[in-house]
């Protein structure tokens, strides 16, 4: 995948996307229902009833994500959920998802020839948020 979009940094935007359904930042999050809702997976779920809500599985939903442990860059994921949705929409989505396209291209621009080094990698343990403490890359210099 990095191969591809190096040869083709127009996938960019959708790399992206594909990065946040993927791996989202934020896996869970919970709501109270403010009032009755007749059917939640099969459930009535009533008013005042607290609500867990996996991000990180609807992500990897296959009736929306066809082979969703694939990673793709080439897929879309218009309606992947790592920032939420409606009125829990993250304010800051279109700041991190340029933030992300402008870190991604400045590294593929200045050290094209790079590797993530999984075996050293750290992960933040924390249960609703995922991340990494430690993420080494490794690359080429001459």
């Amino acid at each position: 995948q990095l191969a591809l979009l190096k040869r083709h940094p127009e996938l960019m935007p959708g790399a992206v996307e594909e990065f946040l359904r993927y791996d989202s930042s934020v896996q869970l999050t919970g709501r109270v229902a403010l009032e009755d809702i007749d059917d939640v997976g099969g459930r009535p779920v009533p008013r005042g009833e607290s609500v867990l809500c996996l991000l990180g599985s609807a992500n990897r939903d296959e009736r929306a994500f066809p082979d969703p442990d694939v990673f793709d860059i080439e897929r879309t994921s218009e309606h992947q959920v790592a920032f939420g949705r409606g009125i829990h929409f993250c304010l800051g989505a279109a700041l991190a998802r340029m933030e992300a396209r402008i870190a991604l291209n400045a590294l593929l621009d200045k050290v094209p020839d790079w590797d993530v080094d999984l075996e050293s990698a750290r992960r933040l343990r924390s249960g609703p948020i995922r991340g990494y403490t430690s993420l080494p890359i490794t690359w080429a210099t001459g």
